[in-house]
């Protein structure tokens, strides 16, 4: 499916499906579209957020799986609500080796194979 100048690639919510990898800039966009979205909440309202395709598309590069960055970057909140990349943390932003590992981080048998101290590790070995 394309939206705008973005495709959504739906097929990658398959099970055992490979998960595309996607352009770091992208990735780090869609996260600052989740935390500024996050933040204009009231903080007594619930943590669940939607937020439309379109608009994630708006941030992505022409071409670009939204979905898949839009997965990838909710794997990177997992990991943050986990403290796991709290080494690579100031504040609410991360280091760009985050989005730089976590775009291209290997996803073959989709979001079921993601394995997060696989991917701490590789943050570990890239940023070293």
């Amino acid at each position: 499916m394309i939206m705008g100048r973005a495709m959504t690639n739906l097929r990658s919510l398959t099970p055992r499906t490979p998960m595309a990898a996607v352009d770091p800039s992208d990735l780090k966009r869609v996260w600052r579209l989740f935390l500024d979205t996050a933040a204009s909440r009231p903080a007594d309202e619930a943590s669940t957020i939607g937020i439309s395709a379109k608009l994630i598309a708006q941030e992505c590069s022409s071409g670009a799986d939204v979905l898949a960055v839009s997965v990838r970057t909710a794997l990177l909140q997992t990991m943050v609500k986990q403290e796991l990349l709290n080494d690579w943390r100031q504040g609410h932003e991360l280091r760009d080796a985050v989005f730089n590992t976590a775009a291209a981080f290997p996803l073959q048998n989709g979001i079921e194979s993601f394995d997060p101290n696989a991917f701490v590790e590789r943050l570990r070995s890239n940023d070293g």
